[in-house]
């Protein structure tokens, strides 16, 4: 049987006491030796007699010295012990507890306790987008899934035309181009929460990232006939990756394409901020949204009612996972009277001259 490393610390302490009052009653007898080498008129029985004294002052001592050893190895242990039991608190499903460090001497225990803390956070965090990705998974894809059931059940229930089956099997399969969809959206936002993403960030131009970006949308506008305007401030350097930037800028231009009426207008602005920040505005002529939905809009699967909108709701919730992984924010700005204006912030980085 093992033995508890309480008890194998209050043997050390232990050991050490009878070590010292051995060493002491040695140290004693030798002095008291010497003693009786320089004056040996005195007898050497009396000379050891005033050592084994000393000593046996330590020895009636000693049951108290062994009870400070018993108490000094369970204040020693109590750290273990704290990390332990919020370990088994852990690993019994509460997520949420952490090892209190708040009573902790600032010593490699605390630092331990610290750095298991910050295991735990990143364990939880993974465990939340492991949950959150399966609860969004089945949410999205159980839609498209009963869709083609049923489609495949009416075809099948009795005998069609070759006409009705391709149909049949034209509806399965644009639902399953929408469960790809959805699926690859999901597993880049459960990409995005993750921090090694930041590990290909580099330097760029925003201005010339929005311009990309601009160039990929216009033919799309072009063909709805909305005039798409792009405004930069050149030279604004940020720290971020390329494709996930264009694929934020993308999104936004997206929503507003789709909003936006023929005729009207989008219009992406990248300026630089009073405050020493990139803005990047995204604004469209098109119904807008009402100011009490303006914070539903960012949540996986927003939809605002009565826009006809024919997407999963990610495209927003990504936006906001890219500008957050790059230390940026998202907003809707209600402070229009038409059209919705979207509004990013990132950090810029300080010129290179």
């Amino acid at each position: 049987m093992k033995t508890p490393l309480r008890l194998r610390m209050f043997y050390w302490l232990v050991a050490l006491l009878v070590l010292f009052v051995a060493l002491q009653f040695a140290i004693f007898s030798i002095i008291e030796f010497r003693a009786w080498i320089h004056h040996p008129e005195g007898r050497l029985r009396e000379h050891l007699m005033e050592a084994v004294t000393g000593v046996g002052w330590d020895l009636a001592m000693l049951p108290l010295l062994i009870w400070v050893a018993w108490w000094i190895s369970r204040w020693m242990i109590q750290p273990v012990r704290t990390i332990t039991l919020a370990a088994d608190n852990i690993c019994a499903g509460h997520f949420e507890e952490r090892i209190s460090t708040g009573d902790m001497p600032d010593d490699e225990m605390r630092r331990m306790a610290t750095t298991i803390n910050a295991a735990f956070d990143y364990y939880h965090e993974a465990v939340e987008r492991l949950r959150r990705f399966s609860g969004d998974a089945s949410h999205q894809l159980r839609t498209p899934l009963a869709a083609m059931q049923s489609v495949g059940e009416v075809a099948l229930s009795r005998d069609r035309p070759p006409e009705e089956y391709r149909q049949a099997l034209a509806d399965m399969l644009e639902e399953v181009r929408r469960m790809a969809r959805v699926t690859e959206q999901l597993l880049r936002l459960a990409r995005l929460e993750r921090t090694e993403v930041r590990a290909s960030f580099v330097r760029m131009d925003i201005g010339q990232v929005a311009h990309r970006t601009a160039e990929i949308y216009q033919p799309l506008c072009e063909e709805k006939r909305v005039n798409l305007r792009l405004e930069t401030e050149e030279g604004l350097q940020v720290l971020g990756n390329g494709d996930l930037l264009v694929e934020m800028l993308a999104n936004l231009l997206d929503n507003a394409l789709r909003v936006t009426p023929n005729g009207g207008d989008i219009l992406m602005k990248v300026e630089q901020e009073s405050a020493g920040g990139v803005l990047i505005t995204v604004a469209d002529t098109g119904p807008g949204i009402a100011p009490e939905l303006a914070g539903r809009v960012f949540e996986l699967f927003g939809q605002v009612p009565g826009t006809r909108q024919t997407g999963a709701g990610l495209g927003l919730a990504i936006v906001a996972a890219i500008a957050k992984a790059h230390g940026g924010q998202v907003e809707l700005s209600t402070l229009h009277a038409r059209g919705a204006v979207f509004h990013v912030r990132l950090p810029l980085l300080p010129s290179m001259s």
